[in-house]
């Protein structure tokens, strides 16, 4: 199949032939000496065949500008035959040739003229680009090895010989030849830069901090050298800096950053990493200098210090960052947002700490609602909820007295709803959370989940909290009914939950508006409290639409393939669901465990073993696995 695989390869060759000069009507062969005679009868051999050569080139060249590649190809053939060591007409004809889909008979063209002009470079460099298009990269390498060897002082052949290495896959050959080159070409300054790639690619591969130190300086030597060739470029000094700063060269990061802005005076990034390197070198003085050159033109002040703090942070420098807030909190003590954030990054290791921040910044901002709303959250996390709750409270009110137009966020309503729920306070929590739920719907299932999480005290009272929530101004909400009959299941309410779930059906039908409620998800919980209610034929139909509404509702077709499983029956759809499931989820314990009893029902004991296996190394000790496990051995007679 090679010439099938060479034919669609001219248009190539044709580029090749066409970069190497072929279509801009070049020059001629030489003609004889003495100019053109007029009289053919009197020219010398030589001459006559000269001229004859330079006729057929012209001739050929008016043909190919007219798209006669066919009569283009036989006039430069001619020439040729003439006149076989001239390296044009070869490309020439070669090119034409390959135009006409006949690429073997150009390689041979190209091939026969290498043998008596074996260091032609552009012959060679035809035979690479033929050979690279073909996939025979040992022969494109050893050409382009013939060239670096012929002339090493010409980085082009190095980098084409490097990018041979690159595609046949040997990255050390690429690497060894791009540090041969830059020994010998001149300039080696695009040998450099490949280098530095090379090793700014092994950075990111590194195995270990040695290995990414030793691609590091590397990259950092190139680059040194670089700039030494190339003192102006911003890009290569930019680059340099950084890897110093990483290095932990400072100074010399410094020395390089500073280059660049006396380049560019103005350049406001390069500024800011200076501040950083300063930082680095604990030399605060330079960066809040640099730092108040930046900002002096700012229209909004910028406290230095949270800047300085920002950066320290960005270093992984949290106690420093710290000090800087301290500072910036005792310039602008009226500034809640400098209190929040050292508030925020002393609340992960002492909370404490965090607390008494926030009580000194009440203590200068009395009633500020974003401090008081802080200290709420931080009660609800300690389970403080009656203070939480009031200190929520009094966010709200300062708030409100502030600007009685604009609205609280939605999860601050949740937040407070929350403390209220957890107090017994249903038709106050109901309130908070109806008002989250107008701003952003997806507050509701955030809601469900704590109560699914909660206490069965909280449970409660979020059940309570829904129920009033469900009868909204008299009208029924739908949505509300579903997470509330989700709840009763969880509460193990099965008739009291199918009930709930039977009335969201029901509203659907008589309000479209409702209908959005009957989500997979609905259905799925619909399922599994008639699957607990013993309603097996109505629950299968359940299922069976939550999968029909979300094929890849991976947890009903567990719960579908279990219950028919666990039953006997219908085992082939049941193998099909858990496949698909586990097609979803491959290490759910759950999931494994109902394919390997399904296996069990078939009779398929091996297979069960093997999968029951998978799922107990996944859950040890689950009683269910551990008792499908047994009696998938005892089986088996192991």
């Amino acid at each position: 199949m090679r010439g099938a695989r060479l034919g669609s390869l001219a248009l190539g060759i044709v580029l090749f032939g066409v970069a190497s000069g072929c279509r801009s009507l070049p020059s001629p062969p030489p003609p004889m000496e003495g100019g053109l005679v007029l009289l053919p009868d009197t020219l010398p051999p030589e001459a006559e065949r000269a001229a004859k050569v330079h006729a057929l080139y012209s001739i050929g060249i008016h043909h190919e500008l007219a798209d006669e590649y066919d009569r283009a190809a036989d006039a430069y053939r001619q020439a040729y035959e003439l006149d076989p060591d001239q390296e044009r007409l070869a490309l020439r004809l070669a090119s034409m040739l390959a135009l006409q889909r006949q690429p073997e008979e150009a390689l041979r063209t190209v091939e026969d003229f290498r043998v008596r002009q074996p260091t032609s470079e552009q012959a060679i460099e035809w035979l690479a680009a033929f050979y690279g298009s073909t996939g025979e990269g040992e022969r494109v390498i050893r050409l382009y090895t013939q060239l670096t060897e012929q002339n090493p002082k010409n980085p082009e052949a190095w980098i084409r010989l490097a990018a041979a290495y690159k595609r046949a896959g040997d990255t050390n050959a690429v690497k060894s030849t791009l540090e041969k080159a830059v020994t010998q070409a001149q300039p080696p300054t695009l040998l450099q830069q490949e280098l530095v790639r090379m090793h700014l690619a092994g950075m990111q591969t590194a195995k270990d901090e040695e290995q990414l130190q030793q691609e590091r300086q590397q990259a950092i030597r190139l680059l040194q050298q670089i700039a030494e060739n190339l003192p102006g470029d911003l890009d290569t000094l930019n680059l340099l800096g950084e890897l110093l700063f990483k290095d932990g060269q400072l100074p010399e990061a410094v020395a390089a950053y500073e280059k660049v802005l006396r380049i560019q005076p103005r350049d406001t990034s390069v500024k800011q990493r200076l501040v950083q390197v300063y930082l680095a070198m604990n030399d605060e003085e330079q960066a809040m200098n640099i730092l108040a050159d930046l900002t002096k033109n700012q229209k909004s002040p910028i406290n230095l210090h949270v800047y300085i703090a920002d950066m320290q942070l960005q270093a992984g420098r949290t106690n420093r960052a710290m000090e800087q807030l301290q500072l910036a909190t005792a310039e602008e003590p009226t500034e809640p947002a400098f209190w929040l954030k050292l508030a925020a990054l002393q609340a992960d290791d002492n909370p404490k700490q965090a607390e008494a921040t926030l009580r000194k910044a009440l203590q200068n901002i009395p009633g500020n609602p974003q401090i008081l709303e802080v200290m709420g959250l931080m009660r609800l996390a300690q389970n403080r909820y009656k203070q939480a709750a009031e200190f929520l409270q009094q966010a709200y009110d300062a708030a409100m007295a502030d600007d009685p137009n604009e609205p609280m966020t939605p999860l601050f309503y949740y937040h407070i709803a929350l403390a209220s729920t957890h107090l017994g306070q249903t038709e106050r929590a109901a309130d908070w959370l109806e008002r989250a739920m107008e701003m952003e719907p997806g507050i509701l299932p955030l809601y469900m989940q704590r109560a699914i999480t909660g206490t069965k005290s909280y449970r409660r009272n979020a059940a309570k909290v829904l129920r009033a929530l469900a009868q909204e101004a008299g009208q029924k909400n739908a949505s509300v009914l579903a997470h509330l009959a989700v709840l009763d299941v969880y509460q193990k309410k099965m008739a009291q939950a199918i009930q709930g779930f039977d009335e969201v059906l029901a509203l659907a039908q008589t309000d479209p508006l409702q209908a959005t409620a009957l989500t997979p998800w609905f259905y799925f919980w619909f399922g599994v409290a008639l699957d607990e209610a013993k309603q097996g034929e109505r629950s299968v139909e359940m299922f069976e639409k939550c999968i029909e509404l979300a094929p890849d509702y991976a947890e009903a077709r567990n719960y579908l393939a279990y219950v028919w499983a666990l039953q006997g029956i219908r085992l082939d759809e049941a193998l099909r669901h858990i496949q698909v499931a586990l097609s979803e989820d491959p290490y759910n314990a759950a999931f494994l465990d109902t394919l390997g009893w399904v296996y069990y029902q078939m009779g398929e004991y091996e297979d069960a073993l093997d999968v029951l296996q998978q799922a107990d190394e996944l859950r040890p000790d689950d009683p269910e696995i551990m008792d499908h496990l047994e009696k998938a051995r005892e089986k088996l007679g192991r």
